[in-house]
């Protein structure tokens, strides 16, 4: 069998590989039906979807890919346009701008990479420039939370593999939840 190599010692490898990642995302499929009938719900359910899609993505393979940032900028502007004509594109027109070019300052100094930065902008025209920022401001603040855990967890010997970034994915997940649960979504 051999010796593993660095990413095969990963906890998330012995979990089933990148498959596993889609796990949580799929176990929201029952409140997003759910929320069929009801436009607002529909629309928060879907981004957390989205978020969660990225999120497990980057679990699993430490990347997010473009045709899902892709589909989740589409599916805000089109939301937008569909919701509130072309004030409402322009809103998430706005709102993607907003949270793609404040994640590409971050990534300028190499704190996050570039699917990160596609992954809030793309969420961000899901919303108004204000909730756009206020994505921005939860994600930073759950990324600092799981880099202090990662410390943490350094100090108490649990040593990530050597050359494994943070999948700050799961702060953008974060964050989009956050946002929905303090009702920063709007219509």
């Amino acid at each position: 069998m051999g010796m593993p190599t660095p990413r095969q010692d990963n906890a998330l490898a012995e979990l089933g590989g990148a498959q596993w990642g889609l796990l949580p995302a799929l176990a929201s499929l029952p409140w997003l039906l759910g929320q069929a009938g009801d436009p607002a719900g529909l629309k928060s359910a879907t981004f957390l979807l989205l978020a969660a899609l990225m999120a497990s993505s980057d679990l699993a393979t430490r990347r997010i890919p473009n045709q899902l940032t892709a589909l989740a900028a589409i599916g805000g502007l089109g939301w937008g346009l569909l919701a509130g004509g072309w004030t409402g594109l322009s809103q998430a027109l706005l709102g993607g701008a907003i949270g793609f070019g404040l994640m590409l300052v971050f990534h300028i100094f190499g704190a996050v990479g570039a699917g990160d930065v596609k992954a809030l902008g793309a969420l961000g025209c899901f919303l108004a420039p204000w909730p756009a920022l206020m994505l921005f401001v939860l994600t930073a603040l759950a990324g600092g939370v799981l880099a202090a855990g990662r410390m943490i967890a350094a100090r108490q010997g649990l040593r990530p593999a050597p050359g494994l970034t943070m999948p700050y994915g799961l702060a953008v997940a974060s964050g989009a939840f956050l946002l929905v649960l303090q009702g920063g979504m709007p219509c």
